[in-house]
């Protein structure tokens, strides 16, 4: 068994900043859409191989 690191992200905040970063752009998004394209990203990252699911 190899040692890993684990990394945990709090969703609520990846959303604000993306949120606070779109807007400083001058771009609104709602929030649905953005969930909608991370819930996408985390999919292609776990097909990847590069996250994987962590149960305690």
């Amino acid at each position: 068994m190899s040692n890993q690191e684990v990394q945990v992200i709090d969703f609520e905040e990846m959303l604000r900043f993306i949120e606070k970063r779109l807007a400083s752009a001058g771009t609104y998004v709602k929030r649905e859409a953005i969930i909608t394209i991370l819930q996408a990203e985390e999919a292609f990252l776990l097909e990847k191989g590069v996250l994987e699911e962590y149960n305690e």
